[in-house]
Parts: C-alpha cells; structure tokens; sequence
C-alpha cells in the first residue's frame, strides 16, 4: 500500500514538473525599445536655514518644461520587467509672491522668479504589468541625473526688489548668478500608465512623480537654504517596438 502511494505521489510530482516547464516555456521573454515624449512640472523644494527669512520665498508654482528620450525594456517573466531609460528633462522652478509682502521696506505683490534648469536623467526602473495585450502598469526605482550647461534666469524683480533680497541675503542662489547648481542629482521615480497594442508597436501613457534625494546647491550651516531639491510630475506619451523575443527555459 504504501509502495503504491510513493509511487502515485512520484507520478503527480513528475506530472505537475512537466506541466510547470511547458508553462514556462510558453512564456515569451521580450526586448523592446521606444521613444517618449511630453510634459514636465517641475519644482525645488526650498528650506530656509533662518526662520526669519522665510517671506523672502515667493508662493511656489510649477514650471512648464518639456521631457523626451528613449527607453528599451526587458520583460523578464510574467508581470515583470526592468526598463532603463535616457531623458532630456527641462526642469527647474517657479515662484510668485502672490500676497502682499514687504522685505525691507520694498514690496514684492507680483513679483516672480524662474529658473530653468536642463537634465539628462537615467532612469533604472522595475517594471509592473497586469493584462496580456493591453496593460495596465507600474513603474519604480532610481533615477541619475546630469546637469546641462542651460542655466536661464528669468526675474520680474526690480533694481529695489532685487536689491532688497540681496541686503537679507548676499549669497542667496536663486538670485546670485556666481552661485552654480550641482552638476549630479539622483532621486526616485513612480509611475503608472497603459500600454495598448497596436499591430507591431505598443502606445503608452503615464503618468510619473520624482522626487530628488540630493540638494541641487551646496549647503553647510552657513548657506541659506538647508534643503533645495527637485520634484517634478511628467506626463508622457510613448511607442514602443519589439526587437528580440525569446522562450524562456
């Protein structure tokens, strides 16, 4: 009796193996590549060291700048996936004291600051999809990135605004053009979206939130700012092609 159990459990377990590695081997894996495009909301997330100081921040909005790359993507396994990414991400920010303000004496209702702050980012991201031909997914992981040489400074500030800012604080980077930002930034990104198949190319649309883990300027206990980091939302519409697809052993 239990010579014929042993030998019905080997049969189920040889069974159930053999079914286990034709699904596998149903499965196909995938090497695509694409190009995206679109919009990007930035902003810098100031925080000044000197509480005293903190009307000298106008109202932070966000700064309309554009977002484009390629991307190639490597679906792995079923639901899985790891994209890699090369961007051209016009960030940077905008601020606007909208409430009436004085600092020092001088007014500042209306008056604004832009900056435009251009990056190449590297984004490595773990890749979520649920759906066969059309696919809801999930994007996440790390984010390096890379300054580029355009730096353009937009201000509606006056000669008495301007000048105002500068007696509170002379080494204020958002106004003082000696003061560079830092060439390298890194952070995290989250994105969702839908991919629809079409033929033999794939659109996609999502939605994505990165946060910046580095400073943008040099900070020390004697800087003016503690915490000066990029945050920015892109929404993005994108094509993607298969090049190479594969059964997995």
């Amino acid at each position: 009796m239990i010579k014929k159990i042993a030998i019905s459990l080997l049969a189920l377990f040889a069974l159930a193996t053999a079914t286990n590695a034709q699904t596998r081997s149903k499965f196909e894996e995938e090497i695509s590549v694409g190009v995206q495009g679109g919009l990007n909301l930035s902003q810098v997330r100031f925080m000044h060291n000197d509480i005293t100081y903190a009307n000298n921040l106008g109202d932070l909005g966000y700064r309309k700048g554009a977002v484009m790359g390629a991307s190639a993507r490597f679906i792995a396994q079923k639901h899985f996936g790891l994209q890699l990414e090369v961007n051209y991400q016009q960030s940077g920010w905008y601020e606007k004291w909208n409430d009436p303000t004085t600092i020092n004496g001088i007014q500042f209702q209306g008056a604004e600051i832009e900056r435009e702050i251009d990056y190449i980012t590297i984004p490595l991201l773990a890749h979520i999809y649920f759906g066969e031909k059309n696919r809801l997914f999930f994007n996440f992981g790390p984010k390096l990135a890379t300054k580029l040489g355009t730096d353009d400074k937009k201000f509606s500030l006056t000669e008495e605004q301007l000048n105002a800012l500068i007696t509170n604080n002379a080494n204020d980077p958002r106004i003082e053009h000696t003061i560079k930002e830092k060439k390298v930034d890194y952070g995290l990104c989250v994105g969702a979206g839908y991919e629809f198949h079409l033929n033999k190319l794939s659109v996609l649309a999502e939605a994505r939130w990165h946060y910046g883990l580095a400073d943008i300027f040099e900070h020390d206990r004697y800087a003016v700012f503690q915490r000066s980091n990029n945050q920015y939302f892109s929404f993005t519409l994108g094509v993607m092609m298969p090049v190479l697809k594969f059964h997995s052993n």
